[in-house]
Parts: C-alpha cells; sequence; structure tokens
C-alpha cells in the first residue's frame, strides 16, 4: 500500500470530488475551486513544493491553502509564523481496502440504493423507502476516498450509518482500489481506527489573514 505522499494526487483529486469541488493538478499538489469560485491549494508539508504555496497565499488576504503532513511534523510551527491563520484541522485515515468489512446488517426496514453520479458514487440507506444515512466515494488510480457520511435523522440508528460504510467499502473494492482514505475531523478518529483505519497525516487549512 503506497503512502500517502506518493498518491496525494490521486486522493486529493478523489476527495475533492467527493467534496463536489473542481480540481487540476498544480506542481507536485492540487489546486480546488468550491462552488462559491474559492480556491484553495492541497499540497504536502514540508517539500512539494509548499514553501512555493505558502509564499504565494500569504500576500494575498483571504486566500486558502490546505497543508498535510506527518502526525508529529508540526505543520502549525512552520506555517503560522509566516503569518497564516489555522481555520481547519482534520486527520487522514487510511486502510487497505480488502482488510475492511463490506457488509453490515440493516434493520429489516432497511434498505441500500447505488447511484453514479458524475463526482463521485452515492450510497443511500433507506428506512421504509425513507432516505436515513448516505455516503459518497470515488476512486482515482487504485485509490479511493469515502466521504460525507451522514445520518439524515437523529434518531436514525447506527446500523445504517455503519451499512452505508460498507457499502462504499465493497464499491471501492469492487473499482479495483487497493488503498482507500477519508477525511474526518479529531473527535471521528477513534470510531475508524477501532474497525482498520490507521492515521495517516494530519490536514490544517490555512488562510492569509484579510
Amino acid at each position: 500500500m503506497s503512502g500517502w505522499r506518493d498518491t496525494l494526487q490521486d486522493w486529493g483529486l478523489a476527495w475533492a470530488g467527493v467534496t463536489d469541488r473542481e480540481a487540476e493538478l498544480d506542481g507536485e499538489g492540487i489546486r480546488t475551486t468550491d462552488g462559491d469560485g474559492i480556491t484553495e491549494h492541497l499540497v504536502a508539508w514540508p517539500g512539494g513544493g509548499a514553501e512555493r504555496v505558502v509564499e504565494d497565499v500569504r500576500p494575498r488576504p483571504g486566500a486558502m491553502t490546505t497543508l498535510v503532513a506527518d502526525p508529529g511534523e508540526g505543520i502549525l510551527d512552520g506555517a503560522a509564523p509566516r503569518g497564516l491563520v489555522p481555520v481547519r484541522r482534520a486527520v487522514l485515515l487510511t486502510a487497505a481496502t480488502s482488510e475492511l468489512e463490506t457488509t453490515s446488517a440493516l434493520p429489516g426496514t432497511g434498505g441500500l440504493e447505488e447511484a453514479p453520479l458524475d463526482r463521485y458514487d452515492l450510497v443511500e440507506a433507506t428506512e421504509h423507502g425513507r432516505p436515513v444515512a448516505s455516503g459518497r466515494v470515488r476512486v482515482e488510480n487504485g485509490v479511493a476516498v469515502i466521504g460525507y457520511l451522514k445520518t439524515h435523522h437523529p434518531d436514525t440508528s447506527p446500523a445504517f450509518g455503519e451499512a452505508v460504510l460498507a457499502a462504499l467499502v465493497e464499491e471501492a473494492y469492487v473499482h479495483g482500489a487497493d488503498t482507500l482514505y477519508t477525511v474526518v475531523s479529531e473527535r471521528q478518529v477513534p470510531r475508524y481506527t477501532g474497525t482498520g483505519w490507521t492515521v495517516a497525516a494530519h490536514v490544517i487549512t490555512f488562510r492569509s489573514p484579510a
């Protein structure tokens, strides 16, 4: 299983698709644009052209960049002194697709539906025909990213979310992805690491001061 640095452009493009952003290669990283036209760089730190990106973003008020680094690499120590302000923190998790569960039981009232869309494949769990949980997956060059895992109602059984996650893993496996990534908040990490995922890197988004 290749490391996150070696596959950054692949999982970065997949992550952009899952999160509804346009993306293109930019040096050793990628550049994404959201629906509001806001551009953001994704690059490995240190190296990978990160210094160039940071220096480009720093003098432009409101400009954004996302730096990805190995645990303990100290992104904040490196970027913050350059005047960038951290605005989002997340964790990149990874797993071998073949080592994750690809099935999970649904309640008798539940069902699963899958739909291939332009930027990603959608998996949705239903209860009595009503959507209650969903998630997305996209594959790029044998690397898959899942995201937007959510339940639609506070009282939804956790079984529906677990079934969606398993179906997304199965979808990635069927499409030939050996490695799976997801980007989650720090509080979500224990939920995943207990089921076969490992922490690959820390992901921090910075903004140049207005």
